[in-house]
């Protein structure tokens, strides 16, 4: 593992400004004028809560002779800003450039000693009193290691992270967390080097903190905090295939690393929460499940072939069956999903097919899943839906021996 490097003029920064005991760090480039005066109205409201804390508030872009004049520019004592280079960027890809900012904050973060590092997204939503006091409040005053967020949302909102990312997550490595790849996520020192490693062979893997903070500080607790933010993700152009297949091929890389350790893993634990839950969320605008279920009955008819080289037979015969039902009565059973989303998994790293293609071919898949869990929630309030999730999730876990089993053996266990 490789940890991100901070350039020689950061690094002087941070030799200057001197410890610090909360760093905020923000995952893409705003206006420091901007951020300026949110930091020191957020420092303002924290009143007597902040007077013994050394706030640093770093972001990235800035060049060097503009980094020295901000850090002096700052009126209140208590609030340093620093701009730091930010990482080569320019992937294309969202998540890509948002995970490379925020281990470069990590990085700092880690340079210059701080008890605890607050990653926000770029859009700044999240530079709030409220916020910035429970992401401080969890990790220096009950001592977690690593603080993710919850997020409202309408029942029809993130569903590939309820789809997918959250449930296998859990499944794997035994932390209920919400979301386990946010915008927004707070760390203690301890864990903020560790955070900042990326695989050399990866470059443009993401950064997934839970399976960072349970596969290497395994004792370091886990809390969640209520985040009321909505953050304005820049997706136009963006094809759902393409989205789905770095968020899902990057879960399936660090699956494939971090095997060893899930594999000893049963059941999960539930995780604090702090913060204000509110009032239940909106159920959202209502969605037509036919277009998903359109898409899915043509990859049913043109990636057969594929699926075959992915898929075991019983699963081909389950999803062959759900092709013949009636759009009203269309409904994939939670396992056979999970067990689904495993089989892939077991593809990618074994090479199946190119990974570029067996990607693609899992998007009609997942299209099938969001038109069954659509049709399944419609008529459902924002909480039941909530509840339905984590019925779904718990299969998940109860799957997760096929899983080990298919993991180990593939090809002797082939159902």
């Amino acid at each position: 593992m490789a940890a991100v490097e901070i350039t020689e003029e950061t690094r002087q920064q941070a030799e200057r400004v001197g410890p610090a005991d909360v760093v905020v760090g923000i995952a893409g480039a705003v206006s420091p004028d901007e951020l300026r005066v949110r930091a020191q109205q957020v420092l303002t409201e924290l009143g007597s809560g902040a007077s013994s804390l050394r706030f640093v508030f770093a972001w990235p872009g800035a060049t060097p002779e503009a980094a020295a004049g901000a850090v002096q520019a700052a009126e209140n004592p208590a609030l340093t800003l620093i701009p730091f280079a930010p990482p080569a960027q320019g992937t294309g890809e969202l998540w890509a450039d948002v995970s490379a900012c925020q281990r470069a904050v990590l990085a700092l973060a880690a340079s210059l000693k701080a008890r605890a590092c607050i990653v926000l997204g770029s859009d700044l939503a999240a530079l709030r009193t409220p916020l910035i006091q429970l992401f401080t409040y969890a990790v220096l005053d009950r001592q977690c290691g690593l603080v993710m967020p919850v997020y409202p949302s309408a029942k029809y909102d993130g569903l590939i992270n309820s789809g997918i990312l959250s449930p296998l997550s859990r499944a794997l490595y035994g932390k209920r967390v919400h979301y386990p790849l946010a915008f927004d996520f707070a760390v203690s020192g301890a864990l903020c080097a560790g955070l900042a490693r990326t695989s050399p062979a990866a470059a443009n893997s993401l950064l997934w903190p839970v399976t960072v903070a349970a596969t290497q500080f395994p004792q370091a607790p886990v809390g969640q905090v209520h985040v009321d933010a909505h953050h304005q993700v820049a997706a136009e152009g963006l094809e759902l295939s393409a989205v789905l297949g770095q968020l899902a091929g990057s879960l399936f890389q660090e699956m494939d690393q971090c095997a060893s350790h899930w594999q000893r893993i049963r059941g999960s634990q539930a995780t604090p929460a702090w913060g204000n839950a509110g009032d239940g969320q909106p159920d959202g605008q209502p969605i037509d499940p036919q277009p998903m279920l359109d898409s899915f009955l043509l990859g049913s008819k043109n990636l057969e072939e594929v699926w075959r080289l992915l898929l075991p037979p019983n699963a081909l015969l389950e999803l062959r069956r759900l092709t013949k039902l009636a759009p009203d009565q269309f409904r994939m059973p939670d396992d056979l999903w999970a067990c689904i989303v495993y089989d892939f998994a077991l593809a990618y790293r074994l090479r199946t097919i190119n990974r570029v293609h067996l990607l693609g071919a899992f998007t009609p898949l997942y299209l099938g899943w969001v038109a069954s869990y659509v049709r399944e929630v419609s008529n459902l309030s924002s909480a039941a839906a909530e509840q339905r999730l984590e019925q779904f999730a718990r299969a998940w876990e109860e799957k997760k021996p096929y899983l080990l089993s298919r993991w180990r053996w593939p090809d002797r266990f082939n159902p």
